[in-house]
């Protein structure tokens, strides 16, 4: 049967008139050119070309195969498109998994600028806890993760991104902002909002409290940061906050102030080890880091 290269021979001596133009355009012999035509002559038993004065006349055989060959040679050039695409990473899918803190505040920012670059490319979020985090990306529901709760699923490989603090922000003209640090256990003596015990935040700010032998105390509970932050902004109350929600959010309702002490914070992508990571997997999770590593 015809194959592709013969179809391409074919349709390059057409479209030029002779075979040395045919097999410089290829790179190869003339007399490749020559062997391959009388090659598919004589396995499609058909006359392709008459001989005359040296220059090859395509009969109506040839130009109905070589038309009918264009097709094939769209698909080709659309497939070397498609390989290419996803080599770089530029078109596929991407589910992701993540925390609310992430999912809600930094995480669409930067979705926002990858798609950008890359509008081929089909991506589902969902929000959950580390349990349902780790459950998804194990069973290969989703494809990365990310949180600032280290999962410690043995099918599963933690990537630290990047590190961040939380910071306490305040509505515009509140006391604190005339302060350059404000004292976390500070906090207890004006109604603020924080967070459940039972979260991630909520245990690493009940650990500065207990340090100090004392009891958080607030006004106002949510379950994540991007909660907090709306609320700061409406001029209910200070609340604590990672850093990372500020990235790309100019409010001049709030004003934000590092704390006393430092609560460091980070930020970790989460894969699955039995399910090798796509090019535009391991893109975004490029494109995150730089993300996540712009200053607030």
């Amino acid at each position: 049967m015809i194959n592709a290269r013969q179809l391409e021979v074919l349709s390059t001596v057409i479209e030029v008139g002779t075979t040395a133009r045919a097999a410089e355009i290829l790179n190869v012999s003339q007399p490749a050119i020559s062997n391959m035509i009388r090659h598919t002559e004589s396995v499609t038993g058909l006359t392709l070309f008459e001989r005359d004065r040296g220059r090859l006349i395509p009969t109506r055989e040839a130009r109905h195969i070589a038309q009918e060959a264009q097709h094939l040679f769209m698909q080709q050039k659309r497939i070397r498109t498609i390989v290419a695409e996803l080599r770089e990473g530029t078109i596929g899918t991407l589910a992701i998994v993540a925390s609310p803190s992430i999912g809600l505040g930094v995480l669409p920012k930067a979705l926002a600028s990858f798609a950008a670059q890359r509008p081929k490319v089909r991506v589902s979020l969902e929000l959950g806890s580390i349990d349902e985090i780790t459950e998804l990306l194990a069973s290969g529901r989703a494809d990365i993760g990310f949180s600032i709760t280290v999962s410690r699923h043995p099918s599963l490989s933690v990537t630290p991104l990047a590190e961040g603090r939380l910071v306490c922000v305040c509505p515009r003209g509140h006391d604190l902002t005339q302060v350059k640090k404000v004292k976390v256990t500070d906090l207890n003596l004006m109604p603020h909002i924080s967070y459940a015990a039972a979260t991630p935040l909520g245990r690493l700010v009940d650990q500065v409290f207990a340090e100090r032998g004392l009891e958080r105390r607030y006004g106002y509970e949510v379950r994540h940061t991007a909660t907090a932050l709306e609320m700061v902004a409406a001029g209910i109350g200070v609340a604590l906050v990672d850093n990372f929600a500020l990235i790309g959010r100019e409010d001049p309702r709030i004003v934000a102030r590092e704390t006393d002490p430092l609560l460091p914070i980070r930020i970790s992508s989460i894969t699955p080890r039995l399910f090798p990571a796509s090019n535009v997997t391991t893109a975004f999770m490029e494109h995150f880091r730089s993300f996540v590593a712009a200053p607030a």
